[in-house]
């Protein structure tokens, strides 16, 4: 089983991926049979509730291929993570595109309120990673943050593309045992260590189509040369546990 953790519903820059069909026409069309929504053009918009009602419709619509991502603006607080729980959506993902990722000094203060909402409602917490903006402590020391704010809790790190941070990506998922990595296009050799260094069972796919093609990320993984045990992890496997699915 294929699962694309991270799919784009209406993104705010390109055109496909504005309807539901489309999307399951692009399931369909790389073999994908299970894909987790996330509202993308809400950072675009700031109509958080709106489009995580629009998620949540088509996870109804088609309850056995689509689970969804629900997406709040951070500085507004933890509530909005209580309408995702209630429209039954799996998880909150923060999104940090365009700059729109509060300093280092503000992630205690408004990352952590939303992860421990979350961990309330037994949903997901993810933290996306777009370009990394410079911080204090590295390209990952939000989702550190986070993560030993709540042990107990796992952590998605979201959209990992970007090559030169993957000694980051590793050294955090190390230091941080509830740290789970989603990886898109990404350098073989790093893949390969850290299925070695940290488990395959804490790797999991995203495309966010309609920027990547899911197959390409499939054949990508399927190329890695890994047992067949940890390439169903990375492909579906990690995935499906986590979404409960």
């Amino acid at each position: 089983m294929i699962f694309d953790a991270a799919v784009c519903l209406k993104h705010p820059h390109l055109k496909q991926g504005h309807s539901v069909d489309e999307i399951l026409r692009a399931m369909d069309d790389a073999g994908v049979e299970w894909a987790a929504l996330q509202p993308f053009e809400a950072t675009q918009k700031f109509n958080w509730g709106e489009a995580n009602e629009e998620v949540a419709a088509a996870c109804r619509a088609h309850p056995d291929r689509l689970v969804g991502w629900g997406a709040l603006n951070h500085y507004d607080g933890p509530d909005e993570a209580d309408h995702v729980t209630e429209l039954g959506l799996s998880g909150v993902k923060l999104f940090t595109s365009w700059g729109f990722t509060p300093g280092t000094g503000l992630i205690e203060r408004f990352y952590v309120p939303v992860a421990q909402r979350c961990a309330d409602h037994g949903i997901l917490f993810s933290i996306e990673h777009e370009g990394h903006m410079p911080t204090l402590g590295g390209a990952v020391y939000s989702d550190c943050i986070v993560a030993d704010a709540l042990p107990e809790r796992t952590v998605v790190m979201s959209r990992c593309w970007t090559w030169g941070f993957w000694p980051d990506y590793l050294a955090a998922m190390a230091e941080c045992k509830n740290l789970v990595m989603e990886i898109g296009v990404a350098p073989v050799s790093w893949v390969r260590r850290a299925v070695e260094e940290v488990g395959a069972d804490r790797l999991l796919i995203g495309s966010w189509w309609p920027e990547h093609d899911p197959a390409l990320i499939v054949t990508q993984v399927k190329s890695l040369g890994l047992s067949a045990e940890d390439e169903a992890k990375i492909l579906g496997g990690s995935a499906r546990r986590l979404f409960g699915l």
